[in-house]
């Protein structure tokens, strides 16, 4: 880059091009992007720290500085607790829901709780969810629990 072109540059632009990295090697996919947090997360503590941002963006192929990567994560930072939640993460690279979404969201959520508590337990999705018209249970080759469980496996949770 010519050296004019240098004083253009600024974190905004950084962290866009780390977001649009990050976003197409995971597909956007929210359990891809979890996998992504999970190999930058090296304590394994829920959460990112400075050298863990930084070493996990140099693994995407951005040779960050300390002060870079603290920029980026303050960014990143919703609570500006000094680290990254995985939800502050997947917020920062996915945005926020728009109104539509949000609308769909809410209506799957109030459909799994069932007993209305605000809450959604594995509970009430098992009283939601009939696996015994799976065709490996329908030819004896597993149980209702098992399906069960593989669905559930799905997610974090």
């Amino acid at each position: 880059m010519p050296t004019e072109e240098l004083h253009k540059f600024n974190i905004e632009d950084l962290i866009n091009e780390c977001k649009a990295k990050i976003l197409s090697r995971s597909g956007g996919g929210i359990k891809s992007i979890a996998r992504i947090f999970r190999a930058m997360d090296d304590n394994g503590n829920g959460q990112l720290d400075v050298d863990d941002f930084r070493w996990g963006f140099i693994d995407y192929g951005f040779n960050l500085t300390k002060e870079e990567a603290q920029r980026m994560l303050d960014h990143f930072d919703r609570d500006k607790n000094g680290t990254v939640s995985y939800n502050e993460f997947l917020r920062a690279l996915k945005g926020e829901m728009n109104d539509d979404r949000k609308k769909w969201v809410r209506a799957a959520y109030d459909k799994l709780d069932v007993n209305k508590d605000g809450q959604v337990k594995l509970n009430d999705i098992a009283q939601l969810y009939d696996a015994s018209k799976h065709p490996d249970v329908i030819d004896g080759k597993k149980t209702p629990d098992q399906i069960f469980a593989e669905f559930m496996s799905q997610w974090d949770t």
